[in-house]
């Protein structure tokens, strides 16, 4: 940790990740909220913005329904990417040694998978 000064390193590095994951919520309609501290963030995938109705619940998770993260999730597995999805939202906690160049990659990635929640908002 002192050796390569990792607690500098995420303030940074989280302060440049959470930046690139705020200018997402406007060009996405299915992105509720937007929050985290350091390496650990988290974005809400909702139906509508202004009521912020989750696209999915507890229950449809216990029911075995598909998920609508699950399926972001997946696309973004394809090209290399890995978030944990959850029932309405993501968890975002990369290791503390990325670069800036991978915080970049993996956002544009997540920017074109959102393309699937945007297609399933409430109009």
């Amino acid at each position: 940790m002192k050796r390569l000064n990792l607690l500098e390193r995420a303030r940074e590095m989280g302060g440049y990740l959470g930046q690139k994951l705020n200018e997402l919520k406007p060009k996405h309609p299915s992105i509720g909220e937007v929050r985290g501290l350091g390496m650990f963030w988290a974005v809400e995938l909702v139906r509508n913005q202004e009521t912020k109705q989750p696209f999915n619940s507890g229950e449809d998770k216990i029911a075995g329904k598909s998920l609508l993260v699950d399926r972001v999730a997946a696309r973004m597995m394809g090209q290399g990417v890995y978030l944990q999805a959850w029932m309405s939202h993501f968890v975002i906690a990369p290791p503390l040694i990325i670069t800036s160049k991978e915080i970049d990659t993996a956002v544009a990635v997540f920017d074109e998978a959102l393309s699937l929640a945007d297609a399933e908002v409430d109009k």
